[in-house]
């Protein structure tokens, strides 16, 4: 065994020893004692870090606690703790191979502890008169309430644990069919960090204050508390009226900790959150009711620094699941060449002449249908494929969109082009690449970006989209309704945001306050020498609005839908384009 490892074993088993209370005497004294946790404490440790898993070994432990007289249930409550808190950090052992077999030895001691105690009262209970055998039967009955008690009990806080509320959410769901729950799972934030930084003794005396702080209001307003282990405490409202009753119970409980307290001589300040369900008794189970109040903590934790709980909603954990299994599916789809392009034309209005073609990504997953070009693109960033894929996508539309140059007006072809990739510094050397390999010249190529782009504190964006308008590549912002820092960027074109084409419809009374924004901002990019573009046309009344106001293209699928690649081959086969593919305005 390695030095380290026996000085964690020492030290395991003399804080086992300490946690023990001493109301059995073992031959040999404490010396015999320590002696013997050592021992055990050994045991487990090659369970813990042996080649196989050896579930027995808690087993074994639990029943030589009793054979040497430590039978008191208290032993096993205190021991569970002990092992629960201490066991890994003083062996020096991380990982989820660890704690996987931790839990099934600690499951496993106290089966072992409690069998070994129960046959050895029936040994002695058999041995004896009637008198003393009923007298037996009473104290084996109270052994075994004070057993239960320890199996469903924290034994540091003394709340329910996660078992006896699984336990008590059954029965409710049983008993009360037609009514209502809600399950507020409520969580110190930077536990760990407090345990780190001031020690196991002064995180225990916080969470034993926190149980306590919670326990007056569960008392008072007839909740259901429980600890769930580490820094997870639960509140259960039972026959609720809506969601607001589950909330006002987490915002109650939440509300205790926000005031500094002093433990262990230091003052601590934290902040906790919470995940909320409130929902029919009969939509779901016990673990459902657990699992979606999980999910909701998760959320907040995640998502909403502003605010400190988070109520479940169906819809927002079917968009997780549904991106969570579109980022597992993502790099096969893009390693079996499932991602294609879209081509929707660019209409100039004054003619209705295709004058370019926008290129966005698709994707069709086997099972959940079409994948939006936005949701496509963020889930290729999350999980770090956005620039290979980008400079992938980049070569195709710029190989395709050079075939079409022979015809007398030459389309530009029209990409988008992310914040983040306009901050790597090669992306200069890669659009150049990919035009120099397609033979697409520079002045055909727009790329979209977004108005943060502009805004961005970083000189390397400033010094792209510099660079990339020196090589006379066109760059197109989208702008959601203000000047936006054009006048001294290398924008061309400004492309007039969706939004801004809401309430322009002839048959509502905000039209003339729409078009008259729409009229300002226009003349606005025109007096700066930039060109205009409205994208995502939806309706004939927009597009005449649009064409009165002097907008100079636009695209929408009033106007043509996005097409296949080798649809929009044929608008530019010589001699086959159509005059125009819009409606007449």
């Amino acid at each position: 065994m390695r030095l380290g490892a026996d000085h964690g074993v020492v030290a395991f088993a003399a804080a086992w020893a300490q946690a023990l209370p001493r109301t059995n005497f073992v031959p040999g004294g404490t010396a015999r004692r320590t002696q013997l946790l050592q021992a055990m404490t050994r045991q487990l440790l090659t369970a813990l870090t042996g080649p196989v898993a050896d579930p027995h070994a808690g087993f074994r432990v639990g029943v030589d606690l009793v054979h040497n007289a430590m039978s008191d249930p208290r032993v096993m409550a205190a021991s569970m703790g002990v092992l629960r808190r201490r066991l890994l950090t003083d062996l020096q052992l991380t990982g989820p191979e660890p704690i996987a077999r931790l839990i099934v030895l600690i499951e496993q001691f106290a089966l072992g502890f409690t069998t070994t105690l129960r046959d050895r009262v029936r040994d002695a209970a058999e041995s004896i008169s009637r008198d003393e055998r009923e007298a037996w039967r009473t104290h084996q009955q109270q052994l075994q309430r004070q057993v239960r008690h320890a199996l469903l009990h924290d034994p540091l806080t003394g709340l329910p644990n996660r078992a006896a509320l699984t336990a008590y959410l059954d029965i409710v769901i049983a008993r009360k069919p037609s009514s209502r729950i809600g399950v507020c799972l409520l969580n110190i934030q930077r536990f760990s960090a407090i345990n780190d930084t001031f020690g196991t003794t002064t995180a225990d005396r916080l969470l034993q204050d926190t149980a306590r702080r919670f326990r007056a209001v569960a008392t008072d307003r007839d909740y259901y508390l429980a600890h769930l282990g580490g820094d997870t405490f639960a509140l259960v409202v039972e026959d609720t009226t809506g969601p607001d009753d589950a909330v006002k119970a987490a915002d109650m409980a939440l509300r205790l900790l926000r005031h500094p307290r002093r433990i262990g001589g230091h003052d601590l300040s934290i902040t906790a959150a919470a995940g909320i369900v409130e929902r029919p008794t009969a939509a779901g189970s016990s673990g459902d009711l657990l699992r979606t109040a999980a999910m909701a903590l998760t959320w907040t934790r995640r998502d909403n620094p502003a605010t400190s709980w988070t109520l479940f909603e169906p819809a927002r954990e079917a968009r997780d699941v549904r991106r969570h299994q579109l980022t597992h599916a993502l790099p096969d789809a893009v390693r079996r060449g499932e991602l294609t392009l879209a081509y929707q034309p660019i209409i100039r209005l004054r003619d209705n002449t295709i004058v370019g073609m926008h290129a966005t990504p698709r994707w069709r997953h086997r099972n959940l249908g079409a994948v939006p070009a936005g949701e496509l693109l963020d889930l290729a960033e999350r999980i770090g494929i956005l620039a290979p894929l980008s400079v992938h996508l980049l070569h195709v539309a710029c190989t395709r969109a050079a075939t079409w140059q022979a015809t007398p007006e030459p389309p530009i072809l029209s990409i988008d082009c992310t914040t983040a990739q306009l901050r790597d510094t090669g992306i200069l050397s890669t659009v150049t690449a990919a035009l120099d390999t397609s033979g697409l010249p520079p002045n055909r190529l727009q790329l979209a970006v977004a108005q943060d782009a502009l805004r961005d504190p970083s000189d390397a964006v400033a010094f792209t989209l510099d660079g990339l308008a020196r090589n006379g590549i066109h760059i197109a912002v989208n702008n959601t309704g203000g000047p936006a820092n054009l006048a001294d960027s290398p924008i061309s074109t400004v492309l007039l945001d969706p939004r801004l084409l809401n309430g322009v419809d002839v048959y509502l009374p905000t039209y003339a306050s729409s078009t008259t924004t729409l009229a300002w901002l226009i003349e606005m990019f025109h007096d700066l020498a930039r060109t205009v573009t409205a994208t995502d046309v939806r309706s004939r009344d927009q597009l005449e609005a649009l064409h009165d106001l002097g907008c100079d293209t636009a695209r929408g699928d009033y106007l043509a839908h996005p097409m296949t690649p080798d649809a929009a081959d044929q608008l530019f086969n010589p001699g086959n384009r159509p005059p125009s593919t819009s409606p007449a305005v």
